[in-house]
């Protein structure tokens, strides 16, 4: 309006007063748009990194607040890359809780074989296990065959570097309901939990992260063999369990998560008199 007035011949100070408008107001100089600039090329360096990252964890790998990453992002039109288009399913009521919910770390392990490709058209197979309370994947097997013996071997090692659970969720697969492995369970005290056939929901976490799994890497990846498909699933996990914020933790990583657990337990357990059982 200053400016359409002083093209009359005006000066900026009649123009001012006869506009009503304040001269600070009018001489002030936005400093939003230098701003924007340093949060814009903070938020592409992270998108791009990172392409499947919705405007929350660009957000927080941006370090600037929701609000602002918000704004920028839809004023600009950034899009999470790839973009897939889901029909929303329909939510049964009617179905009953999930026995034996995680309370604490290493409570409930879940976890599940997901299938895949090579480049040149092999297929292999991933198993992992994840902590349903702390979100963290323990490991993933990556192997072009997974039988009974592997699933053991495999869930020996990790119990050997951390605390058996005392339950482990699964589905009906033959690798899991095999006798060996349920033998081989039952000697560390470790109860089986299967989901009832044709309910994957009932397994959510571990769906949930196979689908981050799949989304963030093994659709955004090309594996040459199968030693490359070790290699880089390897440093997708180490991502997701170190630097991935998870909504579900309050956009804390899940090893800064049960870090943070481990420091609350035990203060608690020091505080347990010598001869109580807890």
């Amino acid at each position: 309006m200053i400016k359409q007035v002083e093209t009359k011949g005006l000066s900026q100070r009649a123009a001012c007063r006869y506009t009503g408008i304040s001269r600070a107001v009018c001489r002030y100089v936005l400093r939003r748009p230098a701003q924007d600039i340093q949060f814009l090329e903070k938020m592409r360096t992270a998108a791009r990194a990172n392409p499947r990252y919705g405007y929350r964890r660009v957000a927080i790998e941006s370090g600037i607040g929701f609000g602002r990453c918000w704004r920028l992002w839809k004023r600009y039109n950034f899009k999470i890359g790839a973009q897939r288009t889901r029909k929303p399913r329909k939510k049964d009521q009617t179905t009953t809780p999930r026995p034996q919910q995680a309370e604490y770390p290493n409570h409930v392990w879940t976890y599940d074989i997901l299938f895949d490709r090579l480049a040149d058209g092999r297929p292999f197979k991933t198993l992992s296990v994840l902590d349903e309370f702390t979100r963290e994947c323990h490991d993933i097997l990556v192997a072009t065959s997974i039988l009974a013996k592997d699933v053991i071997a495999f869930l020996d090692e990790i119990m050997k570097k951390r605390s058996a659970p005392v339950f482990l969720r699964s589905d009906n697969g033959s690798e899991f309901t095999a006798e060996a492995v349920q033998t081989w369970l039952a000697e560390k005290n470790v109860g089986p939990a299967f989901i009832p056939p044709g309910q994957p929901w009932k397994n959510g976490f571990i769906e949930s992260f196979h689908d981050k799994f799949r989304d963030e890497c093994l659709q955004r990846e090309w594996f040459s063999s199968l030693l490359d498909a070790q290699v880089v699933i390897e440093d997708w996990r180490v991502h997701y369990n170190t630097l991935r914020p998870h909504s579900s933790l309050g956009y804390k990583t899940p090893t800064n998560f049960a870090t943070q657990c481990l420091t609350q337990i035990q203060p608690a357990q020091t505080l347990i008199p010598s001869g109580h059982k807890n």
